[in-house]
């Protein structure tokens, strides 16, 4: 495995810590400020609006995924593959999971790897 892999699923290994802890600080380092977040229902955010609806549900309850596949281009980092997000509904507070493909574009930057895109792709509810 490249080197820069095992750094790439320590990132992701710390997102999915940040969204189900919550912690928004580290959070908001791992997101880019050109962020486009895409939810599984087809609502968009940028990284404020992503950083208040997460503090807003309390984090995701669990997220589950097998080791991504890794594409490294240069600067430029997409990890694609299957999960399974478990989450609070925002409207009633039911449980809800979502299974889906997940798409997450990355940026090396100065402070080191950051998103600026990522999406979930529901295949099942």
């Amino acid at each position: 495995m490249k080197p820069q892999f095992s750094e790439l699923l320590e990132f992701e290994q710390q997102r999915q810590q940040a969204i189900t802890r919550p912690d928004l600080v580290l959070l908001e380092r791992l997101l880019a400020e050109d962020l486009v977040h895409i939810h599984s229902t087809g609502m968009v955010h940028n990284k404020q609006q992503l950083l208040t609806h997460i503090e807003r549900m309390g984090g995701f309850i669990a997220i589950s995924r097998a080791t991504p596949e890794i594409r490294l281009e240069g600067n430029i980092a997409i990890l694609t593959g299957n999960t399974r997000n478990t989450i609070r509904l925002l409207e009633t507070g039911e449980e809800k999971v979502r299974f889906g493909f997940s798409t997450l574009v990355l940026r090396r930057m100065p402070q080191g790897w950051q998103i600026v895109l990522s999406q979930l792709t529901p295949y099942q509810s």
